[in-house]
């Protein structure tokens, strides 16, 4: 989108921009771009107590609840439905925001796993867009919190029922 483009290039960060099909899921999206799921970056929003938090990890991962409570310092969390936060994002389509928590006074966690990464790519604000830019320019310009748990790898045994909220044990 205009919007992020014009923001980095305001930052002087280099970038490349990919337009391709529409993809709905992260994963979809990294196939679509050619990259890795492992350096696609996903931004899930998450109600935490009673803020939205922003979320961003891997294309494969999916939130362990739970543990993401622990991780981010919330006694409750849960996955946010799109009607809290789609005014938040008001140039983007839903399902695509871009990583970028700051813009929208919203706090930003990254997991740990997508800085092992030399660049990442993510969602523009649409379907069809995607940017690509060195990992550590993107932390440099989202001074996100960076956290270690409180992911799941698709495939990894992670139950449907657990899927929705999860609450810090005491």
């Amino acid at each position: 989108m205009r919007k992020i483009t014009h923001y980095l290039d305001q930052a002087y960060i280099s970038y490349q921009s990919d337009h391709h099909p529409p993809g709905y899921t992260a994963q979809h999206a990294a196939e679509l771009s050619k990259t890795s799921g492992m350096c696609f970056a996903k931004t899930v929003i998450i109600t935490a107590d009673t803020r939205l938090v922003m979320i961003v990890m891997p294309a494969p991962y999916t939130i362990d609840f739970d543990n993401i409570a622990f991780s981010i310092g919330a006694r409750y969390v849960n996955l946010a439905y799109e009607h809290q936060f789609r005014h938040t994002f008001p140039d983007c389509e839903t399902g695509a925001m871009p990583p970028f928590g700051h813009l929208f006074n919203m706090p930003v966690f990254i997991s740990d796993a997508l800085l092992t990464q030399q660049e990442v790519s993510f969602n523009a604000g649409d379907h069809c867009e995607t940017i690509r830019m060195k990992t550590s320019d993107l932390v440099d310009l989202i001074q996100p919190t960076i956290i270690s748990c409180g992911f799941n790898k698709s495939g990894s045994g992670y139950h449907h029922e657990h899927a929705r909220q999860g609450r810090l044990r005491h």
